[in-house]
């Protein structure tokens, strides 16, 4: 069946339940001569971060992936289909050799950013490479779109549907001899449902009514579960029922978890001998114990659990969580902690993790989890509120900052911190320093509240010397500043004040060793792609050109460029001096444009946060200069922050009305905008401004782009 499809790029088997879609890409696998990587989906990879590993692990087994992919990884959620996408199809076409990929269980992904990270994967495919998809319903994939272009092989419920001869042979080897009329009955009600066909047969083998005829089985789930629910009263004893629909909670069902969640000992023994004597109960392929549960099965058990234990499903993912987080596996235990109800488990787990994850790359994980605290929960824990200010401002999401810190401020807080600081008081001033809502002075004394409170061995004491020489800087003391600079013991922590000083002295070396030693930390941590990294690349910029590296000093720029919609109002004081530092860069290499397109940048947070101090004054200054200056808004440096979100759009498969859907703007902006970006770019379509785009490093390079159509016709 699927040899037909030799040619086509994409085979796709949508089929409910117990089709055997599952059964047939593993015939497919074993039949194939190509080299061939699985991955089965589930609801845990609706992150793009997540979703995009797992799919690079699974092609790593065929060939090694390039470690360069972790870094691109860590890129914002806006970005990820501009970096990390890229970079995996070309290792595809660095092997030069054809291959299959099969993802089963599509169905489980709904997220939109991963769903399009999945389409534009399929686009960029080398020859010879084929993807495999199973799902239950239809993806949320463009395969209409294939489908016309004849790129797809569709095996759909009607072609793995048993006929007349196949019902027959599966119920005699059921134990049943069926005339050919019962057959074509059993046709009829059940549609050529495998499963539905074969618990049909063993209902009326083991159930009370055997004489009945297999003809007039009914194929609704409500009789299979009755069924489910018969067999397994009767051939399990209570033990064995309690094990199994306590840990139906489990997407896998080790023995460890399995004894902590069920309550009952000598899991592996009894797993081995389920899976022996059940059809529906597998090991796990590649596992030495773990087990899987088919999902009807699955689902008949979860159903079991709340009728024999109501409350109980929560109950075991409360067990769960707390087996995974004595486990060490903070992510399991949040996530059963979660699907349990018990957001405070969650919460206490997720706020003295949450920084550290960040830093590990670990972002958009976080950003989920923190989604799914309301308002209530971070009252309750106003250290989790303080790390989502930190986390949100540096993600450049200005409103959810906002939020945090609202309640942050609002809350009188525990004296302890959750977070490893001296005290809430003293994490909280740090968060209200950096935000700079009253101005410099408040953020002097919040510094300065800060530092006396954190000790020489506190992690977030060089966070508040920073904050507290950054405040110096705003009030224009540069002698108090390089006093609380000298006392900074972790230079990364000094980013954004130590090259304020320097640069205010006229400090070149001071400023070259910033930009190096920050540079590693961007390198180590995989955060090249957050609001700290921009003052990074904006003085980098400034002192590559000062040097003479004209090209550097660009490519710097361009780094800069695509993160500068991260600046705003929430961390002004760091928007501005970064945005400032950009606008000198530009005028250095003559180019005005990009120097008034920053500075329109930072007046737009200056005017919800005024009173900057000296950054103020040389705003005022930097437009002063630019106001004789007569070249116009064109060239790549002046997109506008808006053009910056839509460019790594447009070498999607997406027309404008889907790109306007994602970004939430109406069909007509996004033309606008593109049009816009064309005549900055100097292209007239939109492939030759996604080539210019990436011959000017704002766009990685995609292997065997295919543009849905030309934007003029959008």
């Amino acid at each position: 069946m699927i040899a037909a499809g030799a040619g086509r790029p994409v085979v796709s088997v949508v089929a409910s339940a117990g089709y055997g879609k599952t059964t047939l890409l593993a015939q497919w696998a074993t039949a194939e001569r190509r080299s061939v990587a699985w991955l089965t989906l589930d609801d845990l990879d609706n992150d793009p971060v997540v979703l995009l590993s797992y799919l690079a692990a699974a092609l790593d087994r065929i060939e090694p992936i390039a470690g360069s992919l972790r870094s691109a990884l860590a890129a914002p959620r806006h970005r990820i289909l501009a970096t990390a996408l890229p970079r995996l199809t070309s290792e595809l076409y660095r092997w030069q050799r054809p291959a299959v990929l099969i993802l089963d269980d599509v169905h489980h992904i709904v997220d939109q950013t991963c769903l399009d990270a999945l389409t534009s994967f399929t686009d960029q495919l080398p020859a010879g490479f084929q993807i495999g998809i199973a799902a239950r319903t239809e993806p949320g994939l463009p395969l209409a779109r294939l489908r016309a272009q004849g790129g797809l092989l569709e095996i759909d419920q009607g072609d793995l549907a048993l006929d007349r001869d196949e019902i027959r042979a599966l119920a005699e080897a059921a134990g049943f001899v069926v005339t050919p009329e019962e057959a074509d009955r059993l046709l009829t009600r059940t549609e050529g449902w495998a499963v539905g066909i074969y618990l049909a047969a063993m209902a009326r083998g083991r159930g009370r009514d055997s004489s009945a005829p297999l003809g007039s089985v009914s194929g609704r789930d409500r009789f299979i579960s009755d069924y489910l629910r018969s067999e397994f009263e009767q051939d399990l004893d209570d033990d064995q029922l309690t094990f199994l629909t306590r840990t139906a909670i489990l997407e896998t069902v080790s023995p460890g978890i399995a004894e902590a969640v069920a309550g009952l000992p000598a899991a592996a023994p009894r797993l081995h001998a389920l899976a022996l004597t059940n059809l529906l109960i597998q090991e796990v392929q590649g596992s030495t114990d773990g087990y899987r549960y088919h999902n009807l099965l699955r689902d008949f058990l979860r159903a079991e659990l709340e009728r024999r234990e109501p409350g109980g499903a929560n109950a075991a993912h409360r067990r769960a969580a707390a087996w995974f987080l004595a486990a060490g596996d903070l992510d399991s235990a949040v996530e059963h902690f979660m699907a349990g109800g018990d957001i405070d488990g969650a919460a206490r787990i997720v706020a003295p993790a949450a920084l550290s994850m960040f830093y590990a790359g670990k972002g958009r994980t976080l950003n989920r989890w923190l989604q799914g605290f309301d308002s209530h929960t971070f009252t309750r824990y106003p250290s989790l509120a303080v790390a989502a200010g930190w986390l949100y401002l540096m993600n450049g999401n200005a409103d959810a900052a906002d939020h945090a810190a609202d309640i942050a401020e609002r809350s009188a807080g525990p004296g302890a911190s959750r977070l490893g600081a001296a005290s809430y008081e003293s994490e909280r001033a740090m968060l209200q320093a950096i935000m700079a809502r009253r101005g410099p002075s408040d953020v002097l004394a919040k510094a300065t509240y800060a530092v006396s409170q954190e000790s020489l061995d506190s992690p977030w004491r060089p966070t508040a010397l920073w904050l507290l020489g950054s405040a110096h800087v705003l009030l224009g003391d540069l002698d108090a500043a390089d006093a609380a600079f000298d006392a900074t013991v972790a230079a990364e922590a000094s980013a954004g004040a130590t090259e304020m000083i320097a640069l205010a002295r006229g400090d070149w070396r001071a400023a070259d060793g910033f930009v190096r030693s920050a540079r590693d930390g961007l390198d180590t941590d995989y955060l090249d792609e957050i609001l700290p990294s921009l003052i990074v690349y904006a003085v980098g910029a400034r002192l590559a050109i000062r040097q003479g590296d004209i090209a550097g000093g660009r490519a710097d720029l361009v780094r800069a460029q695509l993160i500068r919609p991260m600046a705003s109002h929430v961390a002004p004081w760091f928007a501005v001096n970064a945005l400032l530092e950009l606008g000198r860069a530009y005028l250095a290499i003559s180019d005005p444009a990009g120097a008034r397109s920053v500075v329109r940048e930072a007046e737009q947070v200056i005017r919800k946060r005024p009173n900057l101090g000296t950054l103020t004054t040389e705003l005022i200054a930097m437009r002063r200069r630019l106001a004789g200056a007569s070249a116009t808004l064109v060239g790549a440096s002046a997109l506008t922050n808006a053009e910056l979100r839509l460019l790594p759009l447009l070498p999607t498969y997406l027309s404008f009305v889907e790109i306007g859907d994602r970004l939430g703007i109406s069909r007509h902006t996004v033309k606008t905008q593109a049009m816009s970006i064309y005549g900055k770019v100097e292209a007239t379509s939109r492939g030759e401004a996604v080539e210019r785009a990436i011959e000017l490093g704002l766009l990685e390079p995609f292997y065997g782009l295919r543009l849905a159509q030309p934007i003029s016709s959008d």
